[in-house]
């Protein structure tokens, strides 16, 4: 029992020894590692020169160093972190964006204890100069809504660019350039520019292509192109079918609010006049049967000219459109050479459509058209085309309604953009109206007309003459004018000689009743106590009371100089 109590009491001296050798081990290992981190000595870098792209970034610089260190920049598009420190450490050098085109450098200072200083480059390449765009192909169709017919494009740009857009179609501008600003506030760092390009219907039964070119107002930039094709419209052929396809199309155009059942007959349809077998028309020409006669669209909406598709309805005599929702919105819309294409129209009515101009080849209708009522626009002028001699078929003219706005107090100080139509009645534009001798029916009321009627034209180009003998002989006037002669012949200017009706109210025409009106042959014809003499209320130009100073009470004084318009009493 005492050799085994020695026994433990030896082992358990060896186990102390051993724990004491091993913690001593241990000791010295720590003792070592502790030497190696003193041991760094000097000052040292992994690189010397670190390099980026436009957009920045981070990147790591290593660094061992013996003493304590700091570092420096000299530029502020870049940061150093940590800016200090000792021994083993990795420092993250932060790039910003660079907002230039050209390289940027800029300088890392390192300066520790003791030790020389050292230094890093850093590199940032400038962006490119570029031109970009979100599609490089886009499909329309070949009609839609007003305010639908629209592509956008997102342009991704570093440098100012032009839009150039060609087109193998014959109307060159059907794809619209917009009107647009390249953002360049940040420099050489793309930005991204949005447009929207308004394309026009086609209708031709052609596909048709644009080649949209995006390129650089500066430096050889490789340029943007955008392909646009719009699919063919349908083809309208010059048969009766064609025809019910145009009126279809102009419908959808124009947004008319009641539609066609075209699931009935074209002869059924609302406002559709068909040429018949009876018609004179169509003895000397059999091609018009069944065609397009006459067609009337009313309560649309649309911001454009009259659609293209007019110009396919061959035979037609009489067109009408009017109550556009718009009317009131529209400064400058013309209406459209569609309808100038039109070799029988003689009847061509516009109403409250919004132009506010006609097209130079509107004379074409001039050999053919007998009524033209422009009613309810926004002219601020007479049209110059509006002539005897470009129309000398025209026998009814009718410019009343030109008015922008509710409501007018004083001419004088009207103040409002293009108000309506606004001129000067002793003025030639007003004149000119006053010789078309083959007027029968004249009407400009409710229009913004004022001054002073003319009294005489002598000074006037082409002077409208007095009547003379043969005037009063004239078979044609049967006796009417007999009972007048001496009135007339050599002191009554011969104006608008074969007007039945003629309305001049609800203007701001001031002075003198004129004796070519006072005396006129079909005065009474003309109900001037309602559509020629009231006049409106407010002031005009020059701040005067509306209406004539001269006014008869009654139209007896006419009827003693043309007893046989008097009207005669009927037995009830």
């Amino acid at each position: 029992m005492i050799e085994n109590k020695n026994t433990r009491v030896y082992m358990k001296s060896l186990l102390k020894i051993a724990f004491s050798f091993l913690v001593g081990g241990i000791c010295i290992l720590s003792a070592c590692d502790d030497s190696d981190d003193n041991a760094i000595s000097g000052f040292t870098l992994d690189t010397e020169i670190v390099t980026l792209d436009a957009t920045g970034g981070t990147e790591v610089v290593k660094v061992a160093s013996g003493t304590k260190w700091i570092a420096k920049v000299d530029q502020p598009w870049l940061q150093i972190m940590p800016a200090n420190g000792v021994g083993a450490t990795e420092c993250k050098i932060v790039v910003d964006t660079t907002l230039s085109h050209d390289m940027r450098q800029a300088t890392i200072t390192f300066m520790p204890e003791g030790v020389a200083a050292k230094k890093v480059e850093v590199n940032q390449q400038g962006y490119n100069k570029s031109i970009g765009i979100s599609i490089k192909e886009v499909e329309v169709p070949n009609m839609g809504k007003y305010g639908k017919r629209f592509f956008d494009v997102s342009v991704v740009s570093n440098v100012d660019f032009d839009i150039n857009i060609a087109t193998d179609a014959t109307k060159k501008d059907w794809v619209e350039k917009p009107r647009y600003q390249v953002n360049l506030n940040q420099g050489a760092r793309p930005r991204t520019t949005k447009l929207r390009f308004n394309w026009k219907m086609n209708t031709d039964p052609e596909e048709r292509t644009a080649m949209v070119s995006f390129d650089a107002k500066e430096g050889e930039i490789e340029s943007a192109v955008l392909k646009v094709i719009q699919e063919a419209a349908p083809e309208i052929t010059d048969t009766r079918s064609g025809d019910s396809l145009a009126l279809i199309i102009i419908q959808e155009k124009i947004n008319t609010m009641a539609k066609w059942d075209t699931s009935e007959k074209m002869e059924y349809w609302r406002n559709v006049i068909l040429w018949e077998k009876k018609d004179k028309e169509v003895k000397e020409n059999p091609a018009m049967l069944g065609r397009v006669r006459s067609v009337g669209y009313t309560m649309i909406s649309t911001k454009e000219e009259l659609p293209e598709e007019v110009a396919k309805l061959t035979y037609l005599e009489t067109l009408s459109f009017g109550s556009n929702t718009n009317t009131m919105l529209l400064f400058d819309l013309s209406l459209g050479t569609a309808v100038c294409e039109l070799k029988h129209l003689k009847h061509l009515t516009i109403y409250a459509y919004g132009i506010t101009k006609l097209p130079d080849e509107l004379t074409k209708l001039g050999g053919t058209l007998e009524s033209l009522d422009l009613s309810s626009n926004n002219f601020n002028s007479i049209p110059t085309i509006l002539t005897p001699a470009n129309f000398p078929k025209l026998t009814s003219l009718s410019l009343s309604g030109m008015r922008r706005y509710g409501s007018y107090s004083s001419l004088k100080t009207e103040t409002r953009k293009e108000p309506g139509l606004m001129i000067d009645v002793s003025s030639n534009a007003f004149k000119n109206l006053l010789k078309w001798e083959n007027l029968k029916v004249l009407n400009l009321s409710y229009n913004l007309l004022y001054g002073k009627l003319p009294a005489n034209f002598y000074t006037f180009d082409a002077p409208i003459r007095k009547y003379t003998d043969e005037d009063i002989n004239d078979p044609a006037r049967g006796d009417t004018l007999k009972t007048a002669k001496d009135v007339l012949v050599g002191k009554v200017f011969r104006v608008l000689p074969n007007a039945i009706r003629v309305s001049m109210n609800l203007n701001f025409i001031t002075g003198e009743i004129p004796d070519w009106v006072k005396y006129h042959p079909n005065l009474s014809k003309w109900d001037p106590f309602t559509l020629f003499f009231t006049q409106d209320i407010g002031y005009d130009k020059s701040g005067n009371l509306p209406g004539f100073t001269n006014e008869p009470a009654n139209l007896d004084y006419y009827y003693e100089l043309y007893p046989l318009n008097k009207p005669k009493l009927t037995e009830e």
